[in-house]
């Protein structure tokens, strides 16, 4: 390898942030030209801490600390000003909805253009160029904060491009997407190797991924493992695991289904309009205690706002929604869940509004510190994963019955999605999940399932599938391999 070809080399890096322990230690990694890696670990492993270090916002916006070597081509990181790494390095971060700063989807795309190129024909050309390449000609004249987390996400790599880095980072690009977009940024990655793009993918849901990119490695305390022969190698049994897995999970899904439980919620005959425009359509639904039901549909096919008016949040045009219980709704951008800054102060506040005194708050800070989450810390700087985590611990807190959650699986690896849902089932509490893609589908798990499309609820039949179970085997198996 030429060293003219490296386009970057991390060596022996350490990292914290102000008053922490190291959260990377040791850590190596090169990547030349055109090459796509993708790093997978537990959540709170450091692979944003990483993506921080790497776009120097770990620095810059969070005061870290670092010692090692990280150079860029053949410089040092540190040397490289502002505008020019930010042209070579591109961030793609877990929240697309923070890095708009138009509310027009077009606006905010062409007025990007014409910073980066300082020429209202240069700035056309670019951005005609990455509309047309990422497909997103139908969002252009939506507010952004319409979209659905895949859409915005789509948004967001197009906005990526129109500086032509030569360094693309995207963590937890699959966050949202549905099947649909989860083939769409595979094809994105073939026009970035087209293109002679480097490419670091840091992802939980890394099974769609696994034979995208040239390497695979395991970010583990706080040092990058390369696993990519161990996990090639696991993957290949995957046929033959996925169909004992799926046999054993033919249980009876309908055990749960009994007259004598207590009836949650219902909605009868719910439309819900928008310019005319029916997005729910005459929609039936009950809920009852210790119910876990499942509603799959694509990215903008209703599923949030179908929450929101369960939730009371929207008012229906049509139909009514009788609730018989405490309910909490947690959004798919969990960032709006919290309020406070920090997550002792979180607990303090659903204790004190809830009237349930000292010891909701005891259980509340033994609770989380299971989740090896430091109470002192803002929830804001949490990874996505802990955040859900934390919302579904301090929601179960506050004694609410049902909870509604949407899209919950996102930024989480798929043993995190395993973990949650054998929480759910075993837990007094009842819950709606919705999801845009059928990774969590267990069969055994779930009360009920539906599809939501075209605006209609329809019960969900697909049969046995079990791709959770199988991935979190694999992410296991990776894992505990590293060791051997």
């Amino acid at each position: 390898m030429k060293s003219n070809d490296l386009l970057l080399e991390v060596r022996n890096l350490y990292f914290k942030y102000p008053g922490k322990d190291f959260v990377l230690r040791d850590l190596n990694l090169t990547l030349e030209k055109g090459e796509h890696v993708l790093i997978i670990g537990d959540t709170g492993s450091g692979k944003t801490t990483l993506a921080r270090v790497l776009t120097r916002i770990a620095f810059t916006v969070y005061g870290g600390e670092a010692r090692g070597v990280i150079k860029i081509g053949n410089r040092n990181l540190f040397e490289i000003n502002n505008e020019e790494l930010f042209e070579k390095v591109h961030l793609i971060g877990q929240n697309p909805y923070m890095y708009f700063t138009e509310l027009i989807v077009r606006d905010d795309i062409y007025n990007y253009a014409l910073r980066i190129h300082r020429s209202h024909d240069k700035a056309v050309k670019s951005f005609s160029k990455v509309v047309e390449a990422t497909g997103i000609h139908k969002l252009l004249d939506r507010y952004f904060y319409e979209l659905s987390g895949g859409e915005a996400r789509r948004v967001l790599v197009a906005k990526a491009l129109i500086s032509n880095p030569d360094l693309l980072i995207f963590d937890e690009p699959l966050m949202w997407l549905d099947e649909k977009g989860v083939e769409d940024f595979k094809e994105l990655l073939k026009l970035l190797r087209f293109l002679g793009k480097g490419v670091i993918v840091f992802e939980h849901r890394f099974l769609p991924l696994l034979r995208e990119v040239d390497r695979i490695y395991l970010l583990r305390d706080g040092k990058l493992v390369d696993v990519t022969e161990l996990a090639l190698k696991l993957s290949r049994t995957r046929s033959s695991l996925r169909n004992d897995l799926e046999k054993a999970s033919v249980v009876n899904p309908g055990e749960r289904n009994s007259n004598n439980r207590q009836k949650l919620l219902e909605a009868h005959g719910i439309y819900y309009s928008i310019n005319g425009v029916n997005i729910l359509k005459n929609i039936d639904l009950s809920i009852y205690e210790n119910d876990l039901i499942l509603i799959y549909g694509l990215n903008g096919s209703g599923k949030t706002t179908l929450l929101k008016v369960l939730a009371g949040y929207l008012k229906p045009t049509k139909g009514i929604v009788k609730r018989y219980c405490d309910i909490m709704y947690i959004p798919q951008n969990i960032i709006l869940f919290y309020t406070e800054d920090s997550v002792i102060s979180e607990i303090r506040e659903i204790c004190r509004s809830r009237k349930l005194g000292e010891n909701c708050i005891k259980e509340g800070v033994k609770k989380v510190m299971s989740l090896n989450i430091d109470i002192n810390e803002s929830p804001f700087n949490l990874s996505y994963g802990q955040m859900v985590k934390l919302a579904v611990t301090i929601a179960n807190l506050s004694k609410a019955k049902l909870l509604l959650l949407d899209e919950p699986f996102s930024g989480s690896t798929y043993s995190d999605r395993a973990k949650l849902l054998e929480y759910l089932r075993g837990a007094s509490i009842s819950a709606l999940i919705t999801t845009s893609n059928l990774d969590a589908y267990q069969g055994y798990m779930w009360s009920k399932t539906y599809r939501l499309e075209d605006g209609e609820l329809s019960e969900l039949g697909i049969g046995s599938r079990d791709t959770l179970g199988y991935a979190a085997w694999l992410y296991e198996e990776i894992r505990n391999g590293i060791g051997n």
